[in-house]
């Protein structure tokens, strides 16, 4: 099932879990959905950072957030659905394969700031 979520990853590592793929469900499975959070007080990734991996943030009637309890504690904050993350790195993975870790985060940091794919060569 889904045991790579409710908990802390280092970032490097849980790129490499992407990209095997061993995040998805082959059929609809709500429990393979999670978002990243990563620490507030940074404002870009980095391969060594400690991320969480939990459920989605959650919207109430008014529109608010909300956040997972944990996430909260942590002073953590939203960076990534899972959507989102698996596509940046599917797609700079099928660009080249032999993309480091250092690079994949680059193309990470890329959709963040632009909300646009790092064109890799």
């Amino acid at each position: 099932m889904s045991d790579f979520k409710n908990k802390t990853w280092i970032l490097s590592d849980f790129i490499k879990f992407v990209q095997t793929k061993k995040d998805r469900s082959t059929n609809y499975n709500p429990e393979y959905y999670y978002d990243i959070y990563a620490p507030k007080n940074e404002d870009s990734l980095f391969p060594e950072m400690i991320i969480y991996i939990g459920n989605t943030v959650e919207i109430d009637d008014d529109d608010h957030e909300i956040y997972p309890d944990i996430v909260k504690e942590m002073n953590y904050w939203f960076s990534y659905s899972s959507d989102n993350f698996q596509d940046v790195i599917d797609l700079a993975t099928s660009q080249n394969a032999n993309l480091s870790i250092l690079q994949l985060v680059e193309c990470l940091n890329y959709y963040s700031e632009y909300d646009n794919f790092l064109d890799i060569k």
